[in-house]
């Protein structure tokens, strides 16, 4: 992960606290700001099929008029990272109606940059990702970025059993941040007819294909893109174990028939 003046790499959890909340095991999540999805957030296009999950679009941003060697976003990523090939915005500072917008606000999380001007930042290093920013100091960049962009997005409420801890969801997903593929999102695989999901929800809320988005309740939103495999289905057991109102967000990739 970069920042243009900050080389420390670091991946976490994007947890949105709407709420003061507390897990079972203790764990004590505090009230910050909820940022927009980091999805659906660019008009899709006519053609646009079921299978094509993402957008491209091309983004200006100046430089921060108190840091010129700032852009006011973090990315990570990079062939040679753990972080998957592909270069993504992982943060964004916050920008307040007193503070300059300088394009960053059109940018959303977990945003892939393909290009800045006319390099092209597919199958680099995150170094020479970072290089790329350099040359360009001082300078407006425009980011060509591919965003996620589902067509079919569903909201699933469910309340969870009192007995939600023994019980198994009913579900296998595959996919994740770690699998070093060029689509590191979550996706239903498998759906057990008799596990608490299937039996908790109407034919075909979920299906096979589902990308998980996220999983929320009252007090937190936490977003299933940008997450290895295995925290993953620990944010979604934990949520699950921990709250009697879940809501998955999921985007349908088949029609239902």
């Amino acid at each position: 992960m970069h920042q243009f003046n900050d080389m420390t790499q670091h991946i976490g959890t994007y947890l949105h606290i709407l709420n003061r909340n507390e897990f079972s095991d203790g764990t004590q999540l505090l009230h910050v700001k909820e940022l927009p999805p980091p999805y659906s957030s660019i008009e899709r296009q006519q053609d646009q099929s079921i299978e094509n999950d993402w957008k491209d679009e091309f983004i200006e941003v100046k430089p921060l008029n108190n840091n010129l060697n700032r852009y006011g976003f973090t990315i990570s990523g990079g062939i040679d990272t753990e972080h998957g090939p592909s270069i993504v915005i992982t943060y964004i500072d916050y920008c307040s109606k007193l503070s300059f917008d300088n394009g960053r606000t059109n940018l959303r999380l977990f945003d892939r940059i393909l290009s800045i001007n006319d390099i092209t930042l597919s199958n680099v290093t995150h170094d020479e990702a970072v290089q790329a920013f350099s040359l360009a100091q001082g300078q407006s960049i425009s980011l060509h970025i591919r965003r996620l962009n589902p067509i079919d997005i569903e909201h699933i409420d469910i309340i969870m059993p009192s007995d939600a801890l023994n019980q198994r969801l009913g579900i296998t997903i595959t996919g994740g941040l770690d699998r070093n593929t060029e689509d590191s999102g979550l996706f239903i695989s498998h759906i057990d007819p008799n596990g608490l999901l299937a039996t908790l929800t109407k034919n075909n809320q979920f299906r096979i294909g589902d990308r998980l988005l996220e999983i929320k309740t009252n007090y937190t939103s936490a977003n299933l893109q940008w997450v290895t495999h295995l925290k993953g289905i620990e944010l979604i057991r934990r949520i699950c174990q921990d709250n009697k109102h879940v809501t998955f967000v999921v985007a349908h990739r088949n029609l239902t028939l």
